[in-house]
C-alpha cells in the first residue's frame, strides 16, 4: 500500500557533535571499544537471528551506492508480483527490507512469503546467510555516488571530492563519524569474492551488468533467489485468469528494452527499473533513503551511467582510488585490458 506522496523529503536539523566527544569517540575506537561492543551485541543476538532465519531467505550485500536500493526495487516488483505499481522508491522496504547491522531484525518480518530477501550493507553473521546476492560497483563510481549523498544529507557544499576520498581512504573526515563502521569496499568486495570462488552460496552480480543489460542481470538473480515470473509458471501451477492477458499494456514496456519472450512478471520489473522511470517514481513519492534525513537538495536516482565517474573524478583522485584498491579492482574486472567475468565464480 502506498504512503502519501512525498515530493521532497522533509528536512532534519543535526546538532553539531562538539569536539571533545569527536576527540572521545576517536579514542574509543583506536582502543577497540567498538569491536569490543559490537562483538558482545552480535553473540547476544545471534540466537534470535537463527531463529528467525528461514532456509530459503537471501540477502542483499553490497558496499552503499553500489545500486542496492535499484536492484531491491526492480526485485520487490517482481517478487510481488505489482501489477498496480504498488511498490515505489519510498515503500520498497515494506517489500525487500533493509536490516543494515541488525540482522536479528529479520524476525519482524515473518509475515513475508518465502523467498524473503532483506537488503544488509553491514552485514553482521553472512556465514550464515542461506543465500547471498553481492551487488559490485566501480569503486571510483561508488565514491562519486557517496560524495553527491553525504552533500544531500548535510547539505555540505564544502566537501570537496579529493577530501571526501582521502577520508575514505584513510578512516579521517568525514567517516570519522558518517558511516565509521563501514569496511571498505576492496575488503568487502575480496571477501565476497572469496566466498563465492570458495564455493559458498554467493551470487557476484556486477552493477555495470545491471546497466548493460536489465533483463539478463535480473533473470540471473532471480533464478538464484528461486522466484518464478508470473508469466513463466507451468500450465497448471496457476489458475486461469490469475495473470490476465494484457497485464502489461502496450506502451508501458518501451520498444526494444525488454526482449521479446520476456516473461510479463520480468518485463514489468525490466520496464520499471528503467532510470527515467525510477526518477519519475523518486519525485511522486520521494526516496525511503533521505526521507527523514536529507538537509540538502539533491536526487537519490543520479544519473546511472556505469563510466560517469570519468567526467566528475580528477584524474589523481582516480589514481589514488587504483593504487590503494588496485587488486582486488583488477579481479572484479575494473582495472586491465580484458574485464573479468566475475560471474563465473557464483555456485550452480
Amino acid at each position: 500500500m502506498n504512503r502519501p506522496p512525498r515530493l521532497d523529503p522533509p528536512r532534519v536539523r543535526r546538532r553539531r557533535v562538539p569536539a571533545f566527544k569527536r576527540w572521545f569517540g576517536r579514542g574509543k575506537r583506536r582502543v577497540g571499544y567498538y569491536r569490543l561492543r559490537d562483538g558482545l551485541r552480535n553473540r547476544l543476538r545471534e540466537p534470535e537471528f537463527r531463529r528467525a532465519l528461514r532456509s530459503t531467505d537471501v540477502f542483499l550485500v553490497g558496499h552503499p551506492k553500489s545500486g542496492n536500493t535499484w536492484l531491491a526495487y526492480m526485485l520487490a516488483v517482481l517478487m510481488s508480483n505489482d501489477r498496480h505499481e504498488d511498490v515505489n522508491l519510498y515503500n520498497v522496504g515494506d517489500y525487500v527490507p533493509f536490516v543494515h547491522g541488525r540482522d536479528h531484525a529479520i524476525a519482524d518480518y515473518d509475515h513475508l512469503p518465502d523467498p524473503r530477501v532483506f537488503r544488509n550493507e553491514y552485514p553482521r553473521y553472512p556465514r550464515r546467510y542461506p543465500g547471498t546476492l553481492y551487488l559490485v560497483r566501480d569503486p571510483r563510481a561508488v565514491l562519486i555516488s557517496f560524495w553527491h549523498m553525504f552533500a544531500t544529507v548535510f547539505d555540505d557544499r564544502d566537501m570537496t571530492l579529493s577530501r571526501f576520498v582521502d577520508g575514505y581512504l584513510s578512516g579521517a573526515a568525514p567517516f570519522d563519524s558518517w558511516h565509521r563502521h563501514l569496511g571498505r569496499w576492496d575488503r568487502q568486495v575480496a571477501t565476497a569474492l572469496r566466498r563465492a570462488e570458495g564455493g559458498e552460496r554467493v551470487c557476484i552480480v556486477r552493477y555495470e551488468d545491471l546497466v548493460a543489460d536489465r533483463e539478463a542481470a535480473l533473470r540471473r538473480v532471480a533464478d538464484f533467489i528461486g522466484v518464478v515470473p508470473a508469466a513463466d509458471v507451468p500450465a497448471g501451477d496457476v489458475p486461469a485468469g490469475d495473470v490476465p492477458a494484457g497485464d502489461v499494456p502496450a506502451g508501458d514496456v518501451p520498444a526494444g528494452d525488454v526482449p521479446a519472450g520476456t516473461s510479463e512478471g520480468l518485463s514489468r520489473a525490466v520496464a520499471l527499473g528503467s532510470f527515467e522511470a525510477m526518477r519519475d517514481l523518486e519525485g511522486r513519492y520521494g526516496a525511503e533513503a533521505y526521507a527523514g534525513r536529507a538537509r540538502g537538495e539533491g536526487r537519490f536516482i543520479r544519473l546511472g551511467r556505469a563510466e560517469g565517474w570519468k567526467d566528475e573524478m580528477d584524474p589523481a583522485d582516480a589514481a589514488r582510488i587504483e593504487a590503494a584498491f588496485g587488486p582486488v579492482m583488477e579481479r572484479a574486472g575494473y582495472l586491465g585490458s580484458c574485464p573479468a567475468d566475475i560471474r563465473d565464480t557464483t555456485p550452480a
